[in-house]
């Protein structure tokens, strides 16, 4: 377990490489920026639209819009696979945070609007990327493994320590708003650089469809979450 857990950080190190631009570039087609202006939900109402479902498993090599030449009648490969098994638990902890900052009282409207999307969204794509998984035959991911955690542990992507999350639910009122805010922030930034790579050297259609909805997504959110902290 302790040799495979390290094998699988490697690998995700080499798969942020590649978002940051050491494999082949990524098509400029295939990732459209961020917008610069986004309105903040209230409801919180999805900047870019829901994530592609992910295939029937008799479906499992569907066509994706813009996945690319072959990439429709693929199966994953090694970073199809890597893509989904980490960023299951990424965005875990990011329902965590966020399911944390709604039992607080006295945050913003506006902040409890985003960490309700936020949570929503991303739990139902876990939900979506362990379906995926099982219906390649692949083992689903428990994000409350110990096993899983130990992974996650010390490997950045914007990933909280328990300290952090810790003083995360200490806070209230405000505080817990920047925090919540600011933490979110460079916690997306992980997502969006593991997405990235994602585009750029995954295969299967509905992983780089995925990857590219967690770019624009996230990023829109970014942009939205900086003008809360500005204002």
């Amino acid at each position: 377990m302790r040799k495979a857990t390290g094998m699988l950080a490697l690998a995700l190190a080499g798969l942020v490489m590649v978002g940051g631009g050491c494999g082949r570039g990524t098509d400029p087609d295939q990732v459209a920026p961020a917008p610069a202006a986004v309105a903040l939900p209230d409801p919180a109402v999805s900047p870019s639209g829901p994530a592609p479902a992910p295939p029937d498993p008799a479906l499992a090599v569907g066509s994706s819009a813009g996945a690319g030449s072959g990439a429709s009648a693929s199966p994953p490969n090694g970073v199809d696979l890597l893509f989904a098994r980490m960023m299951i638990p990424h965005h875990a902890q990011a329902v965590r945070m966020s399911r944390d900052l709604l039992t607080k009282s006295g945050v913003s409207p506006r902040v409890v609007a985003i960490a309700e999307f936020i949570a929503r969204d991303q739990q139902r794509e876990v939900d979506e990327m362990n379906a995926w998984l099982e219906s390649w035959d692949q083992p689903q991911v428990d994000p409350a493994d110990p096993a899983t955690a130990r992974v996650h542990a010390g490997e950045g992507h914007g990933m909280l320590t328990e300290a952090q999350l810790a003083e995360l639910a200490a806070a209230q009122g405000p505080a817990a708003d920047r925090l919540y805010l600011t933490r979110m922030i460079e916690h997306h930034l992980g997502a969006i650089a593991m997405a990235k790579g994602a585009v750029s050297a995954g295969r299967n259609a509905y992983v780089r469809s995925l990857a590219k909805h967690v770019v624009n997504e996230q990023g829109a959110e970014n942009e939205a979450m900086r003008r809360l902290i500005d204002a």
